[in-house]
């Protein structure tokens, strides 16, 4: 199965982090907390397969436990998370 925006959006919701799409100059994006709330911004601009492994690597950071999240998506975020600790 492929993951999709969609899917990984989903998650987003569930844990309470709001996921927006705007025109970042310099910057693919990532988590950023404004207030008490946690968002995480992607530029627009990117294709839709960086846009899936940045939303997938953020949601990495943090606990999925209790989430009911399909194996292809849970295996993207395990994947996105590792790369990022690797670099």
């Amino acid at each position: 199965m492929k993951v999709t925006l969609a899917d990984l959006e989903k998650i987003a919701k569930a844990l309470s982090i709001k996921v927006s799409y705007d025109d970042l100059k310099t910057s693919k994006g990532g988590l950023c907390r404004v207030m008490e709330s946690r968002r995480i911004i992607i530029n627009k601009h990117l294709q839709n397969s960086e846009k899936i492994s940045l939303l997938a690597r953020e949601l990495g950071g943090f606990d999925l436990k209790g989430l009911d999240i399909p194996d292809s998506v849970r295996k993207k975020i395990e994947q996105e998370s590792e790369d990022r600790t690797k670099s």
